[in-house]
């Protein structure tokens, strides 16, 4: 459906794909935005001019490289030309419709030009990928000058490959022709493929806003950002808000906003089912990690999570597993390092109790239309009147079922802090404060082994 109404290997139709991947049961809407302006597609090229096939015609081979982490198997035999080798190559490309790219041949006969299929920036961090699951280099091309100026890409350190990297693209849209959109419909959870600063600014305001008590419509964004641990880090330090997630990734070889639906789609689901529960360990399907060497080690993980980026490990297996989906606040208004809304768990945990007690309150007292009392007035039955004590009582039956599902504790604490009274000048009007102790995840275990001989 989404390949339907974006176009086939469209960013949004791929995030689409990518997000029912991960999560086929939650309710996803999707918009497509346009930059509003001429947009400029980024382009790349992989050229086999100059290769020449020097083997007997008794033997063939394979040449495998990945463009968005999907495998494209070249076949070549014996004394190929260049040309027919690009020939080959621009065939497979366009017969997959799904990939971020479309393929033409160069006037030099021997060289392929990729054009993304969307405009804007993004399409600068489509990856070509060179033989990412260690077939080998076919033996049989015998390497000239001219591609001695082209990027390694993902090959072996030093080694020559026959493609550049995607490059030129410009113009992105602007977020903030979707609010006008959406409006005042709520959306728990937002993935957005852009981490410009406008638009990451565009986000986290708009999120803010919707938080207000007035507004009521709080939602979380996801975004991930793929660079290298330098560039993760100053685009981690620049933000500071509880309502955003930006995963950190550097040379997959899938794109960045593939990650931002596979994480989101998880996170989405568990976080839906349960809000307190933390997320590590979770495997985003379809995801292909970075290669060894591009993999942070421990030491630069702590780092980006001290910066405001959510981290990922890499099991014995290959699978990409979420490590720990923070948000990119840090410190207060003051300065002051602050943990408060760190753990995606705090905000999601805080909304689920607003809904709940909003959703309480209004069945048993808005909707049925009571009247309002002070506490010592002598209620009748069948007469629809409230007073403060009520309202007490029946908030502490509702925290009672939040502490039995795991999601508040010290239940004796809150009843003995939970304020209730009418207020002062508004007599239609009662002012309750709420103070759940919110239950925490388990994180870290911390043993020490005291051995004797």
């Amino acid at each position: 459906m989404a390949d339907g109404y974006f176009g086939a290997g469209s960013v949004l139709a791929r995030m689409c794909n990518k997000f029912k991947e991960n999560n086929p049961n939650t309710e996803l809407y999707a918009m497509a935005l346009g930059s509003g302006q001429s947009g400029v597609a980024a382009e790349a090229k992989m050229d086999f001019s100059g290769a020449m096939v020097a083997e007997t015609a008794s033997k063939d081979y394979t040449y495998y490289f990945m463009i968005d982490g999907v495998e494209i198997a070249v076949p070549i035999v014996s004394n190929q030309s260049g040309a027919s080798i690009a020939t080959t190559v621009i065939s497979l490309v366009n017969a997959n419709s799904n990939l971020p790219c479309v393929a033409a041949q160069n006037a030099s006969q021997g060289r392929v030009d990729f054009s993304a299929v969307c405009s804007g920036t993004l399409g600068n961090f489509i990856s070509i990928t060179e033989d990412y699951y260690g077939h080998g280099i076919p033996s049989c091309f015998s390497w000239s000058a001219h591609v001695a100026g082209f990027l390694n890409g993902s090959g072996a350190a030093g080694a020559q490959s026959f493609f550049d990297s995607f490059a030129g693209g410009l113009h992105d849209p602007d977020l903030g022709d979707a609010w006008a959109v959406i409006g005042g419909e709520q959306f728990h959870y937002i993935v957005q493929p852009y981490f410009e600063t406008a638009n990451l600014t565009e986000i986290e305001d708009e999120l803010a806003d919707r938080f207000l008590p007035l507004e009521d419509l709080q939602g979380h964004g996801f975004t991930a950002v793929r660079e290298s641990h330098a560039g993760l880090t100053s685009t981690g330090t620049a933000r500071n808000s509880p309502h955003n997630t930006i995963i950190g990734v550097e040379n997959s070889p899938h794109t960045a906003e593939l990650w931002a639906a596979a994480w989101s789609a998880v996170a989405a689901w568990n976080l839906n089912n349960d809000p307190a529960r933390p997320l590590h360990y979770l495997k985003l399907k379809g995801i292909l990690p970075p290669p060894l060497e591009d993999r942070f080690i421990r030491s630069e993980r702590d780092t980006l999570l001290y910066d405001g980026i959510a981290t990922h490990i890499v099991d014995s297996g290959g699978n990409v597993l979420i490590e720990r989906s923070i948000t990119t606040y840090q410190t207060n208004a003051a300065g002051i390092v602050d943990p408060s809304y760190l753990d995606i768990q705090t905000v999601a945990t805080l909304s689920e109790i607003r809904y709940q007690y909003k959703a309480r309150m209004v069945s048993r007292f808005i909707s049925p239309r009571f009247k309002l009392a002070d506490d010592d007035f002598p209620v009748q039955p069948g007469s629809y009147v409230a007073r403060p004590k009520d309202v007490k009582q029946e908030t502490i039956a509702l925290f009672t079922l939040l502490r039995d599902k795991g999601l508040i504790e010290n239940l004796d604490d809150f009843i003995d802090n939970l304020v209730v009274e009418r207020d002062a000048t508004d007599v239609n009007r009662i002012n309750v404060l709420l103070p759940p102790d919110l239950i925490n995840q388990f994180r870290i275990l911390a043993g020490n082994v005291q051995f004797i001989l």
